[in-house]
This record gives structure tokens, sequence and C-alpha cells, in this order.
């Protein structure tokens, strides 16, 4: 519906489904209920059972389906994790997508094939696992790599990509992640891990955002080694969940991305000591100026001579940036 976007609540999204009198005793047919009893619901005179609104879910029409389980969730929460909620995907990724990745990493040269397997491996799962587009943000997450003899403090994002709520290219995005994020507790500790709702209490690390009411993280492992991390959150609560087929297909497209990384980029456990990093906010001020100052470090390189490449440039910036971080939470935690 073109007006749909102005919904603020699923009641509204509803009284305007159902603004045709044909609309609504059609509705309240496959529904079993009076045509009165939807008006009441709109109104906000009658709440309706759960099983109400599992009904209701698979009677909206597919156009607003999405938008209409996001205005839902806060008042059922408990529906995210329904059948009639939860998208119906394949439980497997399609074989000839692990022949396509094979090719990519056969026959794409070099400098390009790091861009191309993420882009594909990205793009497949956010078809696979948000179909309807309920809402899913997938991201890839990579470790600011240390100088030698160092040990890994943080990571940075490669890559994203999302269905509305969010944005279709998440690349943009700059932002250190450290200890204090789900996916540096689940690269620590070389596991998965599922936070499926923003009220369940949980002991992991796990700051909210936006449009996020589902989320985990899952390692990129190679050889017992870890260079990165796959980072899915979905606008639908219980979304993910322990043993839910949408996790575990996560886990083999986390299993895909190692196809993106370097022997050398990959770490051992006690190669990593994450620091913590601040809230975004604070973060964003020290981003500003990046490609400046990537430009000023690659200058200042060739000035002196060295053989220094536009990538050592970007290195140095960002280990740079992250002892000013790691300085700023010091400063601004309330231990």
């Amino acid at each position: 519906m073109d007006n749909m976007h102005e919904a603020s609540s699923w009641r509204s999204l509803l009284g305007q489904l159902i603004k045709n009198v044909k609309e609504r005793e059609a509705l309240a047919s496959i529904l079993g209920v009076r045509p009165v009893t939807l008006m009441r619901w709109v109104n906000g005179s009658a709440r309706p059972r759960d099983e109400n609104m599992s009904q209701l879910v698979k009677a909206i029409p597919p156009a607003d389906a999405a938008i209409f389980m996001r205005l839902i969730a806060r008042e059922f929460p408990d529906l995210g994790a329904s059948d009639t909620l939860k998208k119906r995907t394949q439980s497997a990724i399609p074989p000839e997508f692990y022949g396509q990745i094979l090719r990519a990493h056969a026959l794409t040269p070099r400098p390009m094939c790091r861009q191309v397997i993420q882009d594909l491996v990205l793009r497949q799962a956010i078809e696979q696992l948000d179909p309807e587009r309920l809402g899913m943000s997938i991201s890839i997450v990579t470790f600011v790599h240390p100088l030698e003899g160092w040990q890994v403090r943080s990571m940075r994002e490669i890559g994203g990509v999302g269905t509305p709520p969010w944005s279709d290219n998440l690349a943009q995005r700059t932002i250190l992640f450290g200890a204090e994020s789900l996916v540096g507790y689940a690269m620590t500790n070389m596991s998965c891990f599922v936070v499926p709702n923003r009220t369940e209490t949980t002991f992991f690390p796990v700051h909210w955002a936006e449009h996020e009411q589902s989320t985990v993280a899952i390692p990129i492992l190679q050889h017992g080694k870890v260079a990165g991390g796959l980072i899915a959150a979905s606008a639908v609560p219980n979304y993910f969940m322990v043993g839910y087929p949408s996790v575990s297909l996560l886990e083999d497209y986390a299993r895909l991305a190692g196809f993106l990384f370097e022997k050398e980029e990959f770490f051992e456990p006690g190669e990593i000591a994450l620091g913590f990093m601040p809230d975004y906010e604070l973060q964003v001020p020290y981003f500003r100026n990046f490609s400046r100052l990537v430009s000023q470090q690659f200058r200042l390189e060739q000035v002196r001579g060295g053989h220094f490449t536009l990538e050592q440039a970007q290195s140095q910036v960002w280990r740079e940036i992250e002892e000013a971080l790691l300085q700023v939470y010091l400063q601004t935690a309330h231990f």
C-alpha cells in the first residue's frame, strides 16, 4: 500500500488495511471474528490473543507483512519464534553456490578476489535468510592487523548488506569492535553465540542498535585459527535461536567467508587480547578524516624512501585510531 510507511503502529496499519468494508468483512471471516472485533483492535479497546495475532499475520497481504511484523514485535515478542513468523528458507546453501565460490577463488585476480567473494557470500546469504524481506543485516568483520609480535586488540567491519529497515549496502559504516561486543566474544571463544531477543537476560556482551531484535555472531575459522566474524541481526524477535536453521545456515556462510582471507590474517587464540571500545557515537569524530590521514601517512613514507603501499598506510592509520579509542574507553568508562 502506498501510505504503508506512515503507519506508526500495527493498529494503525491494520486500520488502513480494513478501511474498506468489504476488506474488513473478508479479513474477519478468515480470522473467525466479527468485523467489529477488528475495529476494537484498531482503536485499542481490545487486544487480540496470541492465536488471533498469529492468524492475522498469515492473512496480512505479503506486501505489508514485513512492516506489520516489525510493528507487532514490541507488543507480541514471543510471536517471533512461531512458524508463521519465521521465514521459510532452505536449510542448506545451494550446491551450485559452492561451485561459484570455488571458481571465483581460482579465476579472480588476487587484488579483486576478496571483494568478489565477499559480495557473493553476503548477497547470497541475505537472499536465502531473508527472502520475504522482514528486515535483516549481515556484516563481516576482521581484525585490525597488529604490528609484528603484538596481540590483536580490535576488529573493524569490511562489508555488509541489509534489507529494510537497513540500507542495502552497509559498507560505509566505520566502527571498531572489541571485547564489549558479541562478535568480539564469539571470536575470542571461537564459537557461535546467539541472543534471541532484546528482553531476554544474557551474560553475553551485546549492544543493541536501532531495529535489532535478534542477533548472532559467528567466528570465521580455518585450521583452529580465526580471521574475522560474521554478524547478523533481525528486526524480528527470536528470529535467531540456538538450534534454528537460520543459525546453522549462517555458520555455513561463515565457513565460506574463510575464502576472503589470506593465511597470515588468521590468528591463534593466544594472539588475541581484545580491548574495550567506546560507544559508536564517541568513535565518529576519529574517522571523519580517515582518507586524509591515510594519504598523509602514505606520502610521509614515500618521502622517507620506504617501500610503503596504500594498504600498509591504511593499516597504520587503523592502529593509530585503535590506540586512541582504547584510551577514550578508559577515560569514559564507569568502572
